[in-house]
């Protein structure tokens, strides 16, 4: 058969071909300088073909490959191809890992080096997210040729496990560390994986000391790169002792004071354990095979709950504090732990409760908290809380561009009454003082008792200040009718000073301060009456 004479393609057409290739080209001379480019190049560098032709390869390389120009250009001189990889640098300064294929050209009696380059930027990144797979996993994964079992890459995990360096591994066949098979029986199983494209088998690999490491290995075959296994390996050693920890775990699961409820990937009760039915009242029979909401108290809301799942999604677990409810209805405050058990799919196969009845301590929390933030014969807020109250409040109206008034109420003549009466009943005048001066105001605002017979009242979040006299008026008549206690009839009336947010002060001490002056100076005035700091500026 006579072959069809080649067909002598129009410069246009190879013009165009050039132009319009999608991989970057660059032309270069004998000596590295760029002399022609295509648009694909300008656009893979950011510059334009006029600026390009005034560069060299360092130009757009990074410091790494730059170092290599001359060791590469010598090796293209000398095979007339080659084919490597670098890093150019985008004008705008983002690295872009290329693959070059270089190849020596002859034209016109002139030598020139044409440069295809592809970005293999892509191809790197999933490299990493191999070499991180690979290297994070704690299982020990090798890969090895298939045509002379020869190893071509191991994790750290498995170096760990038999003790050799990847360096060492890496010269090193399959049959140097098989302990059990012989050569040929190593071949053959080879064979056999290669047909089955899988297996799951056990043997034993041969540390580099000598000892023996019993091994669970998961092989994959693929025809990639003249046929490669890709194995995972794990340690076995173990195993009976594992079996030997879940009988262990058994027995804690059944003897542990912590309540652990167990569900599976549906969220359904599959087993709890006897500290459960202490803690919750219900029986293992009256739960298996219901939601764990059978517990709920509707303490928490459907965020919280929100909240969880979406954590048990992202980290898998949870920990924190809720309320539930007993067999019986009484709450009950649990410390909870949960945690999933996931397949080897990454599905749920189990979700793991475990938690403790912190009831008790959360009362003396609470109770604790009281104690250091109420008073104890008012049951007001006290010094502490009031303070707290006061920069929250300022705070909010400083954002809001709103006003507060702070009163300061101290009871006129209530030391008489205390020494004629004794302390008891001065008790209970207080507490009767704290539930008129609380009718006096709104529930957003904050009535305190700061000690003796001094009160503060907090009047928040105000448009305008023209009624805090008015609230001032009121506890004024109602402080000064009588009060029963005991059967006996005493009166008393009070002093009150009163400074503005921000009129007066910008922050709360000085408020506090202003206050106070004012309240001394409506003492002075004869009691029984209010007095503003901003009428009153020099007390």
């Amino acid at each position: 058969m006579i072959p069809n004479p080649p067909i002598e393609v129009p410069t246009e057409i190879c013009k165009l071909a050039f132009d319009f290739a999608a991989d970057p080209i660059f032309v270069l001379d004998i000596a590295g300088n760029f002399i022609v480019v295509n648009q694909a190049a300008c656009d893979h560098t950011g510059y334009s073909r006029e600026e390009l032709l005034q560069m060299h390869p360092g130009d757009i390389d990074d410091p790494e490959s730059r170092a290599l120009i001359p060791e590469r250009f010598a090796q293209i001189k000398k095979e007339r191809q080659a084919t490597f990889e670098a890093v150019h640098i985008h004008r705008s300064g983002r690295h872009i890992p290329v693959e070059m294929h270089i190849r020596l050209i002859e034209h016109e009696g002139k030598s020139y080096a044409l440069n295809i380059c592809r970005d293999i930027s892509e191809r790197k990144l999933k490299e990493i997210e191999y070499q991180t797979i690979v290297q994070t996993t704690t299982d020990g994964f090798w890969i090895a040729s298939a045509r002379d079992a020869r190893f071509l890459d191991a994790n750290e995990a498995y170096c760990r496990m038999v003790g050799y360096s990847r360096d060492e591994l890496l010269s090193m066949h399959i049959f140097d560390v098989e302990a059990i098979e012989s050569l040929e029986e190593t071949a053959a199983h080879i064979r056999m994986v290669m047909e089955s494209k899988h297996a799951l088998f056990e043997t034993q690999h041969r540390h580099k000391n000598g000892s023996l490491i019993p091994i669970e290995a998961s092989v994959s075959y693929s025809e990639v790169r003249g046929g490669v296994f890709f194995v995972f390996v794990r340690d076995i050693s173990a195993r009976k002792h594992n079996e030997d920890e879940l009988a262990l775990a058994a027995s804690v699961f059944n003897a542990s004071s912590a309540s652990i409820l167990i569900t599976d990937a549906d969220n359904r009760i599959v087993s709890v354990n006897p500290a459960f039915t202490t803690t919750t009242g219900y029986e293992a029979h009256e739960v298996i095979g219901r939601m764990p909401n059978i517990l709920s108290s509707g303490k928490q809301s459907k965020a919280f709950y929100h909240d969880m799942w979406q954590s048990l999604k992202r980290d898998q677990h949870w920990h924190g504090e809720l309320w539930n409810r007993r067999k019986d209805g009484q709450l009950y405050a649990e410390q909870l732990t949960v945690n999933v058990i996931a397949n080897k799919d990454g599905s749920v196969h189990r979700h793991v409760a475990i938690f403790s009845d912190i009831t008790e301590k959360k009362h003396a929390e609470d109770l604790m908290w009281r104690q250091a933030n109420y008073d104890t014969v008012t049951n007001l807020p006290n010094r502490r809380l009031f303070l707290d109250r006061l920069d929250q409040e300022i705070r909010k109206c400083r954002r809001a561009t709103l006003f507060l008034a702070l009163l300061f109420i101290d009871l006129d003549h209530f030391k008489e009454i205390n020494d004629t009466y004794g302390h008891d009943v001065g008790d209970q005048l207080l507490i009767e003082a704290a539930r008129r001066l609380n009718a006096c105001v709104r529930s957003s605002d904050t009535v305190a008792r700061l000690g003796g017979d001094e009160f503060t009242v907090i009047l928040a979040e105000l448009t305008e200040t023209d009624k805090v006299e008015m609230v001032a008026d009121n506890i004024l008549d109602i402080l000064e009718q009588p009060f029963h206690i005991n059967e006996v009839s005493m009166q008393i009336s009070g002093s009150i000073g009163i400074a503005l947010y921000p009129n007066d002060a910008s922050d709360a001490s000085e408020l506090i301060t202003k206050a106070d002056n004012a309240m001394y100076a409506a003492k002075r005035r004869g009691r029984n009456c209010c007095c503003f700091y901003s009428c009153n500026p020099g007390n």
